[in-house]
């Protein structure tokens, strides 16, 4: 059985390629940073000594597998990148939340990022278009495809000694709330930037702001709501693929409205609206809120007094939408599924 071990220091990063790994039949090891098991937690600006350090202490560890994978963030990928020659098996770089995070000044990790696209054991694959984008400011341009979060968990530790409270997933998590009409954005816009759950309220919408324990959480929360709200804040996020798998139907600004909220300061709260990198004119249809299968399904508003009445639609057609969500959810986990299948030749 092909052996693949996964770096990262993101929850579901890992926890979305572990459902890949087990329809594949690969022998899957994970580490998460927040473990410090081989990667240390916090760590994210990876220098030629920590990554030579880390090669050197579990080189023998590292060769034993045949592929390995890092994910947000890029940078931990530099650990084989700078040992490639001595590296025996497959590297595969999936780039989540910008190549260079915390490495914007190393000029010597972004040389190694272009001399390392192209190389026979080393794929590097943007999980969203922005990084490509993002990537070529930087005069880095990736050459594989795009592949995208499957959107799907299955409900099985990423290993034996895995402590949920650790990622902070203990205590009361999203347990409490009884539900509702409409489950909101827990992130920056919907709860410093404005208040969405209020403004629900305004419209006589009962509302709740979105806390769950992972995927398994999400599927049971959203049984208890008919819609779900938010304000983006990134060119992508597990949530959006997530959701269309659950089939919980979503309403958020059209691609013109979010470009004119990114730009707006909030008078009553004082805050700016936030989008992680920027938001742009001619990157603002990248953002995997408005993709080939939200297109299909999501309902778009123009003016926040859309809200009740684009509520209504969901109620009416909730069938039809959450059947055309369901459409999607199977043509992209069939698409990301042969993507991958590709990639580790099985």
């Amino acid at each position: 059985m092909t052996k693949v071990l996964h770096l990262s220091h993101h929850y579901g990063c890992l926890k979305d390629h572990q459902y890949v790994c087990d329809k594949l039949g690969l022998d899957l090891t994970n580490k998460l940073s927040i473990w410090n098991d081989i990667i240390k937690r916090d760590v994210y600006r990876i220098t030629k000594e920590i990554a030579d350090s880390t090669w050197k202490e579990h080189k023998d560890y590292f060769n034993s597998f045949d592929f390995i994978i890092t994910s947000d963030t890029a940078p931990l990928s530099r650990i084989f990148l700078e040992n490639i020659d001595e590296f025996k098996g497959q590297l595969i770089v999936w780039v989540c939340n910008r190549f260079n995070y915390e490495m914007h000044d190393d000029v010597g990790y972004h040389n190694l990022m272009n001399e390392s696209v192209g190389k026979d054991n080393v794929k590097i694959i943007p999980y969203t278009k922005f990084e490509s984008m993002w990537a070529e400011a930087y005069k880095v341009n990736f050459t594989e495809d795009v592949i995208r979060p499957i959107g799907v968990s299955i409900d099985k530790p990423l290993s034996e000694s895995e402590d949920l409270n650790l990622i902070g997933f203990g205590g009361d998590y999203g347990d409490e709330l009884k539900g509702g009409d409409v489950l909101v954005s827990r992130y920056h816009n919907d709860t410093l930037w404005q208040d969405s759950v209020k403004m629900m309220e305004h419209f006589k919408l009962s509302a709740d702001p979105c806390k769950y324990r992972g995927y398994k959480g999400l599927v049971e929360l959203a049984k208890k709501y008919e819609a779900y709200f938010i304000l983006p804040e990134q060119y992508s996020k597990f949530a959006a693929f997530e959701l269309m798998n659950i089939g919980l139907p979503v309403i958020l600004p059209s691609e013109e409205f979010l470009l004119e909220l990114s730009s707006a300061k909030n008078h009553s709260t004082g805050n700016n609206y936030w989008f992680g990198s920027g938001l742009f004119k001619d990157t603002t249809n990248v953002c995997e809120w408005y993709n080939e299968y939200y297109d299909q399904f999501a309902l778009y508003i123009d003016d926040f007094e859309e809200i009740p009445e684009t509520f209504k639609v969901v109620k009416e057609h909730k069938k039809k939408i959450r059947g055309i969500m369901k459409k999607c959810a199977k043509e992209h986990q069939s698409k990301t599924l042969d993507q991958w299948r590709k990639i580790y030749n099985v």
